[in-house]
């Protein structure tokens, strides 16, 4: 299987006024991307600086990721990774198992939500790393369904697979650049004329700065160890980029190194992953 779909917003914030105040978001640095290569398909989803409220239930996140991956076999596999989250004052310790459920008064909080679905040659694995669910205490009437970090892979062998185009993506954070708080980001790079796919998006919470690019080019994967590619942000300013798929996941071992419009002081991802897509690095 052979594809690729992204999208990315610098600010994915819903104001009460538009949902009738059952829920309000602030979130930064949003991106999700599948892309299917030979025989797996890969997905992510993410975003910065979380700020939720549903029904009254307040839930915070310095950032939150889903993946979600779907191999010929077929079999599926996904996890989630949710950072200082803490619901109504109180601070959640995410296990990581599948599934796990906070009960509140009005409903409920799934954290690392999978619906698998196998079946003959084909395979998908629903992935959200939060997904809150309320009802009406007296009648029991659903109020509100809100599902952070959607990432959905799928396959069908039945037909067979292609190698597919070489790809890098990934999301995360590392130390912000004014020395204390977190710069969060998602981005994909890959190949596709000129310019080349993909987009850049993060904000610095300790200093406010914010790059959001979707003018990507000069993408080479595996140079000297890691992937670089270039683009340009929202002011036309350049940015130039190189990444390390070290491990999985990539919290401490895989790296994000960023100049430019920007620069992170250290490349080492505190949270999230880099994943390398059609190829290996070594």
């Amino acid at each position: 299987m052979a594809g690729e779909a992204d999208a990315a917003l610098s600010v994915g914030d819903i104001p009460g006024s538009a949902t009738g105040g059952v829920v309000t978001l602030a979130a930064s640095a949003l991106s999700s991307v599948v892309i299917g290569t030979g025989a797996d398909t890969r997905a992510h989803a993410a975003m910065g600086a979380v700020g939720l409220t549903v029904s009254g239930n307040q839930i915070s996140s310095d950032f939150l990721m889903a993946r979600s991956t779907a191999s010929c076999g077929p079999t599926v596999g996904g996890s989630s990774e949710l950072v200082n989250l803490v619901i109504n004052g109180q601070p959640i310790t995410v296990t990581g198992a599948a599934n796990q459920t906070v009960t509140l008064s009005n409903g409920s909080v799934v954290i690392n939500e999978q619906v698998p679905t196998v079946r003959g040659t084909s395979g998908e694995l629903i992935v959200n790393a939060l997904h809150v669910l309320t009802h009406d205490t007296i009648t029991g009437q659903p109020i509100a369904d809100v599902a952070l970090g959607n990432a959905d892979a799928k396959i069908d062998c039945a037909a067979g697979w292609s190698p597919g185009e070489n790809w890098v993506s990934g999301a995360g954070w590392i130390p912000g650049a004014g020395g204390s708080g977190k710069a969060t980001f998602g981005f994909v790079a890959g190949p596709g004329g000129q310019p080349n796919r993909g987009h850049l998006t993060l904000k610095d919470h300790s200093t406010g700065e914010t790059v959001h690019g979707t003018v990507i080019f000069n993408f080479t994967e595996c140079l000297s160890g890691q992937s670089h590619f270039e683009g340009n942000d929202q002011n036309g300013f350049g940015f130039q980029v190189d990444t390390a798929d070290n491990a999985d996941p990539g919290a401490g071992r895989d790296t994000f190194t960023i100049s430019g419009a920007y620069s992170n002081p250290g490349p080492l991802l505190g949270g999230g992953n880099i994943q390398d897509h059609g190829f290996l690095c070594q």
